[in-house]
């Protein structure tokens, strides 16, 4: 009897070893160099202990003793050490399998073992479909209290900003379908200001969507959309003269052309035919002028063209650089705009985003201006931000 236990035992070992490889060949994957394989070796070694416990489960001749188990547990660890990452990547090299999915396991500074082998299974979940979701919520606020007989002067403030993005794609090898969605709202309070209450800050909704059919590697054609307004009013301070309200102003662009991807988190669209649109809704409180339109016009259309180049960089997992560079010309007007996000994590739930905002728009010359000039932003905020998947 136990000669035949250890026959038995012994097909199911190599069983457990078929079943473990053909995985591995179903699921390809591939680590970075410059990574460590810690993390997917362990992830290694759950496949093979699943499939274990499945011949386990199956096994109907006789019950494994306690000892055989652990000598099973320890022949798959034995596995796991052999069949490293490196080692099936060198195997699918040599076997010429084109385009193996790659997972980087980025480093981390304050993450543990089990949330970057969670980042790891919802990598490989990834490779079965085309389909890719992301949403980031960030929370941030700012304080400041003064009294009236503070030496330095100054007045009392209370800031808040709020940032919902989700994104959103389509992703094959041919074909991808990327789709964003951003929402900005911020608002103080300024003691100094006696006529409102609070003072919108930011106020942004934009839909961005972009369809890419691939004509030879890196380079695609291009089909683009965006949409961007405002929900909110915003005043000049101590002054009811409104700046910006709902839909007030509504910008559309719409372009046509190609996009350049030369290495990963960069792409640059070129679109020889462009379309804009800009639309006031109160024309009788914004002054229209103020955003390249004409005295007595509501809405604006523009045919030109249009460069698009955006870039994402995360040297380590804790900081995240995103940039968006446009421009658009109808070949009277110049239109530039230079958007750069670089958020700090701190902790799973606290970070702090550093945002610089420059803007040139030809056609925008300010009252008392007599040429239009840079337009800038910047902010730096620390609070709550959490990434849904």
């Amino acid at each position: 009897m136990s000669k035949y236990r250890n026959i038995v035992i012994l097909g199911l070992i190599c069983a457990a070893i078929n079943m473990t490889a053909q995985q591995l060949y179903t699921d390809t994957f591939r680590l970075s160099d410059q990574q460590t394989t810690a993390d997917m070796d362990a992830l290694l070694l759950d496949m093979v202990s699943q499939q274990s416990e499945q011949i386990h489960a199956a096994d109907t001749v006789d019950t494994l003793s306690l000892a055989e188990l652990m000598r099973l547990d320890s022949i798959a660890r034995e596995i796991a050490e052999v069949d490293s990452l490196k080692t099936v990547n060198a195997a699918l090299e040599l076997q010429k399998i084109p385009k193996v999915p790659e997972i980087v396991i980025e480093k981390s500074w304050i993450k543990d073992e089990v949330e970057d082998r969670n980042d790891v299974l919802e990598a490989i979940r990834k490779m079965r479909s085309p389909w890719r979701r992301e949403a980031t919520l960030m929370l941030q606020v700012t304080q400041n209290y003064v009294t009236s007989n503070w030496y330095q002067g100054g007045s009392s403030s209370f800031a808040g900003l709020g940032i919902a993005k989700g994104q959103v794609s389509y992703i094959t090898e041919r074909f991808t379908w990327e789709n964003t969605g951003e929402w900005r709202i911020g608002g103080s309070t300024i003691s100094a200001d006696s006529l409102h209450k609070v003072n919108t800050t930011d106020d942004m909704l934009r839909l961005y969507s972009k369809a890419n059919l691939r004509i030879v590697p890196k380079l695609f054609t291009s089909l683009s959309a965006e949409m961007e307004t405002r929900l909110l009013p915003t005043y000049k301070s101590n002054s009811k003269e409104l700046k910006s309200g709902p839909f007030s102003p509504f910008r559309f662009n719409a372009a046509v052309g190609i996009d350049y991807k030369p290495v990963k988190g960069l792409s640059i669209s070129v679109s020889p035919l462009s379309y804009k649109v800009i639309h006031i809704m109160d024309t009788a409180r914004v002054k229209v002028t103020e955003y390249g339109l004409e005295a007595g016009q509501r809405t604006q259309h523009n045919i030109g063209s249009s460069v698009r180049v955006e870039y994402t960089w995360k040297p380590v997992r804790e900081v995240a650089l995103e940039s968006k560079f446009y421009m658009y010309t109808n070949y009277h007007h110049v239109e530039l705009d230079l958007e750069v996000n670089c958020d700090f994590i701190i902790n799973r739930f606290m970070s702090a985003r550093l945002m610089l905002h420059p803007r040139y728009d030809s056609s925008v010359i300010m009252e008392g201006d007599t040429h239009a000039k840079i337009q800038f932003r910047e902010l730096l905020s620390v609070g709550f931000a959490h990434k849904f998947r």
